[in-house]
């Protein structure tokens, strides 16, 4: 009688970015929510088998940064308005606040079923107005989350969260594919209190916390005439900083600050679509090369379709450009590298045993039909993400289920989600016209 097992995936080519290896035509076999064998010509009795014939399985991607409620502001801001600084207290912070629990409850939905066809895992919520929602959109579709209130106690008064507030989201999802953590949405929207009081609670509940840094000038600018040091130096100083913190952008660091993060452990998550557009080239490789752990973000769906393969497109090209080009130097940031970042240091930013496929890893596993017109021929495997979109990935597997299989998504009606969000598109669209108009 041989041994049964949840999932088969057969005759697939499979990449590792964490130790850098290529295995062809091997089978993966996972049980119980983990990889249970990887090797040729596995004989076992399946519940689920997928042909990997012309497919390449890769960790499963992870956003580590992420604003599920702004997705519905897709296309509403132009080129011209984003660079009106700080279009995060102008528009997006305020566009939160007005949701109504209808309004978030349709985006929620809305962002798990784009990251579940980008073939995204695992996510983590860089503060919301409704965390609550949030938890259980993604536990109902099967996705790994790590959500947060968007904690500001010196921001708009209408928009108010408290480092108490996420000590009891910390407390109710302590366990399972959601789970709580702290935040603090900028230095500039935080008393010196909340930011005392959210490091104070995650140390004593060993629990994670993101907050946006170093994002623009302003914010340094505001640091050193706040407390005479920059921002990355004044959390440095009151020992905040430690291998629990998600540090988004990091847009802007002084050589001191990178030696900081390093010796702290901390993690960074690069958002290079937005850097792009809003910021500048963070100086990724010299982090990397401190061995700072680097994981990659989308900064949610308003500006870009949630495709880790676009930003990792985006990602080697423009840093290549930027560090490497003026030297002739080509070799800034290699696609493997690329994929380690949105893969396995993702996972271990937040903490997970996953972002590898080995056996005894969590099962969380994306799968990409290599036979697209656009991938034929893929001589090196490990170029996929410079070819690649979201839109070629067919099968997604998290915590050991099936949740997306053959281009069809197994835990949402898409179609309901869709109709849903045009329905209210006009009156999402009349508070952005609105909000644009009194920002000015």
């Amino acid at each position: 009688m041989r041994e049964e097992v949840d999932i088969h995936i057969r005759n697939v080519l499979t990449l590792n970015p964490a130790n850098g290896a290529v295995l062809k035509e091997v089978d993966i076999t996972v049980k119980d929510g983990k990889i249970k064998e990887v090797s040729r010509g596995i004989k076992v009795d399946a519940a689920e088998v997928i042909d990997g014939s012309g497919k390449i399985a890769i960790p499963g991607f992870v956003d580590a940064h992420t604003h599920v409620f702004q997705i519905m502001l897709r296309g509403a801001l132009s080129m011209k308005e984003l660079q009106v600084h700080p279009i995060w207290l102008r528009v997006l912070i305020p566009f939160e606040a007005e949701l109504t629990r209808e309004e978030a409850e349709i985006s929620a939905e809305l962002a798990c079923l784009n990251m579940i066809r980008k073939g995204i895992v695992s996510f983590a919520e860089a503060g919301g107005p409704y965390p609550d929602i949030e938890a259980e959109a993604a536990r109902s579709v099967g996705l790994r989350a790590r959500v947060t209130h968007s904690t500001m106690d010196a921001g708009p008064e209408n928009y108010v969260r408290t480092a108490s507030m996420n000590r009891e989201l910390v407390r109710k999802y302590a366990s399972g594919l959601v789970r709580g953590y702290y935040s603090i949405r900028q230095l500039m929207t935080s008393t010196d209190f909340q930011l005392d009081e959210t490091f104070r609670f995650a140390r004593e509940d060993d629990a994670l916390v993101t907050m946006h840094i170093n994002e623009e000038v302003s914010e340094i600018q505001h640091a050193l005439a706040r407390w005479g040091m920059r921002p990355i130096e004044f959390l440095h100083s009151k020992g905040y900083l430690c291998s629990r913190l998600l540090a988004a952008h990091c847009a802007f660091l002084s050589r001191s600050e990178i030696e900081i993060l390093s010796k702290c452990g901390v993690n960074v998550v690069h958002c290079p679509t937005i850097a792009m557009l809003y910021m500048n080239f963070p100086r990724i490789p010299e982090l990397l090369s401190r061995g700072v752990n680097v994981a990659l973000g989308s900064d949610g769906g308003s500006y870009r379709p949630l495709d880790i393969f676009t930003e990792i497109n985006i990602m080697v090209s423009g840093l290549t450009g930027y560090y490497g080009a003026p030297y002739h130097d080509h070799s800034v940031l290699s696609p493997v590298t690329a994929l380690k970042m949105a893969t396995f240091n993702g996972a271990k930013a937040l903490g997970d045993d996953a972002g590898e496929i080995r056996e005894g890893a969590l099962a969380d596993i994306t799968i990409v039909d290599a036979r697209k017109p656009h991938l034929t021929p893929l001589h090196d495997s490990w170029l996929l993400p410079l070819f690649a979109t979201g839109s070629d990935v067919t099968d997604l597997i998290v915590d050991g289920k099936l949740i997306m299989r053959k281009g069809e998504v197994m835990t949402l009606d898409e179609d309901s989600v869709v109709s849903r969000a045009r329905e209210i598109a006009p009156q999402i669209r009349e508070k952005i016209v609105k909000l644009l108009r009194t920002s000015h």
